[in-house]
């Protein structure tokens, strides 16, 4: 069995004297998505981190460890192996939506600790930097890094609770074409500065839509991820959907004359190495996605 598997044996078998304590003992942490990772280091335990994702941004230290070679990359997100993470002897391994599902199952099958992220809703990724605290012996921190979350979102709603409500179509990806859905933190997210997501009443975390769906809808603007060193659009072969689509990709869609973000020259880019991390960079996401959505003079 495993370090932290034994300490928090310890601590129910034997009593709060004997709870794990990050001070007393260092924990192996390998984390599989960039949010996991810039939490980790927000809760004051990086010194803790020894494998993350070649897209772990946040904080500057990450990425600087990496290159010192303190911390190994495991992997992108879809492509990481059993092998490269249990090669670092993880004492906890931190995976994120459906897509690390299947990693999830075979790090428990293998007797791993493991806590996974859906990225449900704001409420759920509260839940689980509070879980990731009480696991490894920061609970106060982060504790205060939830309250801080929530404390800037409240300050952020206020600010745009007077907007218009224009609506918003959200592209996660330009070739499956889904949305932010019913259970996803960035429809929150969207409606917290004002907007209006459509299709945000479907089920799910991102539920597949149709470009026909979409110009019927009639979206005020169009909202495309982008990251450093994307490429793309592809829409053949086994790398379709990878990197991200453009501005006049989209402008040449069927029936995008009709489309009111269009015709205003309202579809814009947003950081997605930001706005798709729960965890800290939470509120600069609201922050990110009103510019894009009102502009940056109508969001200062």
């Amino acid at each position: 069995m495993r370090l932290l598997k034994i300490l928090l044996l310890a601590s129910l078998l034997l009593g709060p004297q004997f709870a794990f304590s990050a001070d007393k003992q260092s924990l192996r942490i390998v984390s599989l998505a960039p949010n996991w990772s810039h939490t980790v280091a927000e809760i004051g335990a990086i010194d803790d981190l020894v494998g993350v994702t070649s897209y772990a941004r946040f904080p500057a230290e990450v990425p600087l460890r990496v290159k010192q070679k303190r911390i190994a990359v495991v992997g992108g997100f879809t492509d990481i192996t059993v092998d490269n993470v249990t090669r670092l002897n993880p004492d906890l391994v931190l995976t994120a939506t459906s897509l690390q599902l299947g990693l999830k199952a075979k790090f428990e099958a293998l007797g791993y600790s493991v806590i996974h992220m859906e990225e449900s809703s704001l409420e759920e990724v509260y839940h689980k930097i509070d879980l990731l605290g009480d696991a490894i012996g920061h609970q106060a921190q982060a504790d205060e890094l939830v309250t801080s979350i929530r404390s800037e979102l409240n300050e952020i709603a206020v600010h745009y609770r007077a907007q218009p409500s224009p609506k918003v179509y959200y592209e996660i990806n330009y070739f499956y074409k889904c949305v932010p859905g019913k259970h996803s933190y960035m429809t929150e997210l969207l409606k917290l500065v004002g907007a209006t997501p459509i299709f945000a009443e479907r089920e799910g975390i991102a539920p597949m839509v149709s470009w026909t769906e979409v110009v019927k809808a009639n979206p005020d603007v169009i909202l495309l991820p982008m990251w450093p060193d994307a490429t793309g659009p592809i829409f053949q072969g086994p790398e379709a959907g990878s990197g991200t689509t453009t501005i006049n990709e989209v402008k040449s869609r069927e029936g995008a004359a009709k489309v009111n973000a269009v015709t205003n020259d309202a579809v814009r880019f947003i950081d997605s190495a930001v706005t798709k991390q729960a965890g800290p960079s939470i509120p600069q996401a609201a922050k990110l996605l009103a510019e894009a959505i009102y502009g940056p003079k109508q969001n200062k």
